[in-house]
């Protein structure tokens, strides 16, 4: 065992706490705006480490790493657009200020007020089936960093993933976004710790000389350059570069945990100021995880899997006595990521899918309680499923890549039909105006590339992802226009 008996008293002291602290907001749960945005009062502070935490864990850690174990300095690269994209979106309230306007908790409502139930039941089933396939592979790979840094056995995978899933549940399924924002602060003072503390014992215990000499030596230009023209299968170079702002801009619009955090803001203005200073925050997220990668590359050399390599470079250069604080910084920074995710899918199942379905077949909206308890049951069968899918799916390509494909089955269409219903629903756009049509079009062709990218041959992936955005919005526009040649909208019926 890696862990001295402090160390575990350390993690099973914090574990108790967070648990504690997230069970006992049950009691401010009064309502379905409660339950799943926090009745929309995140001030800033609480909203910007949220968000951070969110979007933050083991999993975030193990996927940037390998990134940089495997292709060196090139993979710095990642940390560029999400910089921009959320700092234009927070300087100029493109999408979101509208977003944030119409008080809705979560984005196929959108679709709803703007097109038809039909259009948010599509959205809401292929959001739910790209976010639970992205969160699927979460246990497995979490289990085995887990595993490692502890010494627990490999043979105690399954148990290791059930148990920390469990904890997140319970606290999850009592206090919903209120817990999730309550247990943050502790959350985000552990990680912060950790990260910076890793960084500096890595450079202290390695070199930074040794640490470039190392990637110029094992990888050459390719290792530097990301524009080099062979660089890992040019799965990095303008058209990586494309997608990933494509992509941000979608994922920081539509995808649910993190529009939860920015519907659960006190007004317009906390929601852009949240963006605007997160711009910073995501930047040094992408970084530091992928030199940690750097860092492992240069220490351990080769290793068998590389998606081992961080966990297995922290064991060895992490001081006794250390071991167990740091590994309670990155479980606090799983536990709040597998938190906000189960409340995120189970809210869009919840309320986009079974919700709609009752509200045509009884012609009425469900009881508040009742859709409390039907997202609380959804918790736990999504917490089921995932665990069936991490022992099930083997991840071929980089992690990265997976995560990245898996959400691109519904952000691109996502992001062109909130653009379209937001900005091209007036009647003076003639032809061009959104309609229902170019609105399934758009989410069905923009899924295309997902499908694509799970059979054994397919293009680069930044390839596949800026196809998905421009077949997305090929079909939003050929849709609209066909159905306004077709049956053009009378005046009464805009929506």
């Amino acid at each position: 065992m890696n862990l001295l008996w402090y160390d575990w008293l350390f993690v099973i002291v914090y574990i108790v706490f967070v648990f504690y602290s997230g069970s006992i907001v049950k009691k401010y749960i009064g309502g379905i705006s409660d339950y799943l945005v926090a009745n929309r009062g995140m001030q800033f502070h609480l909203g910007l480490l949220s968000l951070m935490c969110t979007e933050i864990g083991m999993i975030t850690y193990m996927y940037f790493a390998e990134l940089g174990y495997k292709t060196g300095f090139t993979a710095l690269i990642v940390g560029i657009p999400p910089f921009l994209v959320f700092l234009f979106l927070g300087k100029t309230g493109f999408i979101i200020k509208p977003l944030l306007d119409m008080k809705i908790m979560t984005l196929p409502e959108l679709f709803e007020k703007k097109f038809t139930k039909g259009v948010r039941f599509y959205a809401g089933v292929l959001m739910a089936i790209g976010g639970i396939l992205n969160f699927g592979v979460f246990p497995g790979v979490e289990a085995k960093f887990v595993n490692i840094i502890t010494g627990i056995s490999e043979k105690n995978l399954l148990a290791t993933m059930i148990v920390m899933l469990t904890v997140v549940l319970i606290y999850t399924i009592f206090g919903g976004m209120v817990s999730v924002l309550v247990t943050n602060y502790l959350q985000y003072a552990l990680l912060s710790f950790g990260m910076i503390f890793i960084t500096i014992v890595g450079i202290l215990k390695i070199g930074f000389p040794n640490i470039i000499n190392a990637v110029k030596t094992g990888m050459g230009e390719r290792g530097i350059n990301p524009f080099y023209p062979s660089a890992f299968g040019s799965d990095f170079g303008v058209e990586f570069i494309l997608w990933q702002l494509l992509g941000w801009t979608a994922l920081l619009t539509s995808w649910q945990a993190v529009a939860m955090r920015i519907f659960s803001s006190k007004d317009t203005k906390t929601g852009r100021k949240i963006f605007t200073w997160s711009s910073l925050m995501f930047f040094s997220r992408a970084i530091l995880p992928i030199f940690w990668g750097i860092m492992a590359f240069a220490y351990l050399g080769k290793v068998d899997d590389s998606i081992t390599a961080l966990p297995l470079m922290l064991v060895k250069i992490i001081p006794k006595g250390f071991i167990g604080i740091i590994f309670a910084a990155l479980l606090a920074a799983s536990m709040s990521t597998y938190s906000s995710y189960l409340l995120s899918w189970s809210s869009v199942i919840s309320e986009d899918i079974i919700g709609t379905i009752v509200k045509n077949v009884f012609g009425k909206d469900l009881k508040s309680k009742t859709r409390i308890l039907i997202s609380r049951i959804t918790m736990g069968v999504i917490m089921i499923f995932i665990i069936w899918w991490s022992l099930f799916y083997g991840i071929g390509d980089y992690l990265f890549f997976y995560l990245n494909m898996t959400i691109t089955l519904f952000v691109p269409g996502t992001l062109i039909v909130v653009v379209f219903a937001i900005y091209f629903k007036k009647k003076s756009f003639g032809i061009f105006r959104a309609r229902n049509l170019g609105a399934y079009l758009a989410f069905t062709l923009g899924a295309f590339p997902t499908i694509w990218y799970f059979f054994p041959k397919h293009p680069v992936v930044g390839r596949l992802g800026t196809l998905a955005y421009l077949l997305a919005l090929v079909g939003m526009i050929a849709g609209s226009v066909v159905a306004n040649i077709v049956k053009p909208l009378k005046a009464d019926e805009e929506g």
